[in-house]
């Protein structure tokens, strides 16, 4: 019973969410607390057979010499003689009672002695209650009177115990106060060695909370050389190590998509994705006459405006479900539907080419007012079956997607007017997708390598509820590039 009372105990101490140091300090106290108990009761108790002892010499002294002046009148049958000596011990203001009591019926009292006299063999501690509700402790001793050796009777004095136990009790009390100061004294001292003993265990606690991105979170640098100093030292390679590792997904996740990078690294042993195939859409994106607009421009220039459309680009395929594939040159390639499944793949394309070409016509307000050429787009998408995994040689391993739905997508993508979505007839078929858009038919287009034209349709102008949304969206996204 005591062992399963301590271990939950121990489960709800151990739970509670107090500091260490007070932890410490409470568990020490309470050692510290009961050690000093179990010594102040053995102090009181030793006391306690002190003062017994003191009583008992002191009783048994006075009737010794009680009994010795006794011992002449009582064998000379002197009752006044007796009844003075009985008297005279009254006037100890410690005496409250004697008496002689001689073997031929010879009894002199006085004061106050028990109705019936005790057994002489030892001290007889009684109490007083003969005044209402007025209890006086007392002790009869008891000593035999002998004349030449001869017992002649016994003499009895009885002493008031009430000097003698406040004597006690003070000494009592001041055990108790040294204990209970010492108590005090001590829990004060174990709350300042326990926040010492765990200030180290802080400052990891510390160090393991704070976050930091280009420094270790937390410096635990010590000079120590014991165990916490060894703690110290592998905690601030681990520190160092997280930030490291933190870095290196950080920069991998600039150069593949975050996706992509989330599954390498998610199994580091086996860095190659597995080759699968999937349903999903491609989206192809390109400048329209970039490569005649960049030999006006100076090459910053170049590469600020690249930047620019290119940023817009991974934003919008972030806001829509998507993956940016690569970049080539003033094109971009976007997949949605791997490298995890998505049964909306279509429609997210869809609306990723709008919300494309909204930012993109944003763009092209600011550059009007600072007279600049604007940026004209056109995107292409298709949808179907295609293979993803990793294509490369192991070297060089790149994750994308190959088939004939990726040639497809290409080819819209350059036979899209200015400024314009052209979409498959694979791509349009979701009702999602006719929800989204307002589409036109167009005419079919022969592809390099297949033997069927390919259906195609015009995305216009988004319907009332996606018009909302796409506006939101690129307000959210202008914000954020804003505030950025």
């Amino acid at each position: 019973m005591p062992a399963p009372f301590f271990r939950q105990i121990r489960g709800v101490f151990r739970k509670a969410a107090l500091p260490l140091a007070v932890k410490w300090t409470m568990v020490i106290g309470a050692l510290i607390a009961l050690v000093m108990s179990v010594l102040g009761w053995l102090l009181i108790t030793l006391q306690d057979r002190v003062h017994t002892a003191e009583i008992e010499i002191f009783g048994g002294t006075i009737v010794q010499q009680f009994a010795h002046s006794a011992s002449e009148p009582l064998l000379a049958e002197d009752q006044l003689a007796l009844e003075g000596l009985v008297n005279r011990q009254l006037k100890n203001r410690n005496l409250v009672g004697a008496v002689v009591s001689g073997i031929k019926q010879l009894h002199i009292a006085a004061g106050t002695n028990p109705e019936k006299l005790p057994d002489p063999s030892k001290p007889y501690y009684w109490t007083d209650r003969s005044k209402p509700n007025i209890k006086r402790p007392l002790v009869t001793f008891s000593n035999p009177i002998l004349f030449n050796k001869i017992k002649a009777g016994e003499a009895y004095i009885t002493l008031d115990r009430a000097f003698l136990d406040s004597y006690r009790q003070t000494i009592i009390n001041v055990i108790a106060g040294a204990t209970l100061l010492l108590i005090v004294i001590a829990s004060f001292l174990t709350y300042g060695l326990s926040r010492q003993l765990a200030r180290p265990i802080s400052r990891l606690a510390e160090a393991g909370q704070s976050e930091s991105s280009e420094e270790p979170a937390y410096s635990t640098y010590t000079d120590r050389r014991d165990e916490i100093g060894q703690v110290y030292s592998h905690f601030q390679r681990m520190s160092t190590g997280l930030l490291q590792k933190q870095q290196v997904e950080e920069a991998l996740a600039r150069y593949v998509s975050p996706k992509v990078a989330e599954k390498i690294l998610a199994n580091l042993s086996d860095t190659r994705l597995a080759n699968s195939q999937i349903k999903g859409s491609v989206l192809f994106c390109d400048i329209v006459g970039f490569t005649r607009m960049s030999e006006h421009l100076p090459p910053d220039q170049v590469a600020e405006l690249l930047n620019l459309y290119l940023g817009n680009i991974a934003e919008a395929a972030q806001h829509s479900h998507g993956m940016v594939d690569k970049f080539i040159g003033d094109a971009a390639m976007i997949l949605f539907g791997a490298p995890d499944p998505d049964p909306h793949h279509a429609t997210h394309a869809v609306r990723c080419a709008c919300l494309i070409v909204a930012l993109i016509d944003r763009i092209n307000r600011n550059r009007h007012l600072n007279h600049e050429q604007p940026i004209q787009v056109r995107i292409g998408i298709n949808s179907g079956d295609m293979l993803a995994g990793n294509i490369g040689i192991p070297e060089r391993l790149e994750y994308t997607v190959i088939g004939d739905t990726v040639n497809v997508a290409s080819r819209l993508c350059d036979r899209a007017p200015t400024s314009g979505i052209l979409i498959s007839e694979a791509t349009a078929s979701p009702h999602a997708v006719r929800n989204t858009v307002d589409l036109t038919l167009q005419a079919p287009i022969n592809v390099k390598g297949r033997k069927e034209p390919v259906s195609t349709l015009l995305v216009n102008a988004p319907k009332d509820k996606f018009a909302r949304r796409l506006a939101a969206t690129v307000k959210k996204i202008r914000n954020s590039q804003e505030t950025a």
